[in-house]
């Protein structure tokens, strides 16, 4: 499936420049981005349930705003990873609200709901233990550039910085996660 229209063959103007996407379906872009959206929502999340709500939270966000995407103010999938990383922001502040939440019932000496006790269903758990105890930008980082596949201008422009700041955030996120991986194997 080609994300971009053809330059008309008759060598008119219309279709120089800019490449202009070709309309995809919902049931196109979810094929085409489904699993590295749950990718990246995987390491960015809590725990695999949260993974879950954040992707498709995602994919809804994405599927509803389709018909208003505007090729003219960027790629495609620019386009996207902002939308994913809004919800994953958004879902970040909902989960902090409910640990404040817990907390204040906790002081009070009411019960709390119970955590949820989910590994990671991925070959490596450790790894992905690891990336979810990174902070919010390291862990946004590292799911937009590994889990999602995206390169560092890609990153920068879903994150809204520069692609240097990109590659920069990357490399102490990645040694954040090394420093993290070691110890966890001491202990």
């Amino acid at each position: 499936m080609k994300l971009y229209a053809e330059p008309p063959a008759d060598g008119s103007e219309e279709g120089r420049g800019h490449p202009r996407p070709a309309r995809l379906s919902a049931e196109e872009l979810c094929g085409l981005y489904a699993d590295r959206v749950y990718q990246f929502a995987t390491m960015i999340a809590r725990d695999d349930v949260e993974a879950d709500d954040l992707a498709q939270i995602a994919l809804e966000r994405a599927v509803r705003a389709l018909p208003q995407y505007q090729p003219e103010r960027g790629e495609l999938e620019g386009w996207l990873w902002r939308i994913v990383v809004n919800a994953a922001r958004d879902a970040g502040r909902a989960a902090t609200r409910r640990q404040l939440l817990a907390q204040r019932l906790a002081a009070r000496g009411e019960s709390r709901p119970p955590a949820d006790d989910i590994r990671a269903d991925i070959t490596d758990g450790l790894l992905v233990a690891a990336v979810r105890r990174l902070t919010r930008l390291q862990r946004s980082v590292i799911a937009l550039r590994f889990g999602a596949d995206l390169e560092y201008r890609d990153v920068g422009a879903a994150l809204g910085i520069s692609a240097v700041a990109s590659r920069v955030a990357t490399h102490r996120a990645l040694t954040a996660l090394r420093s993290a991986l070691r110890k966890a194997e001491e202990h």
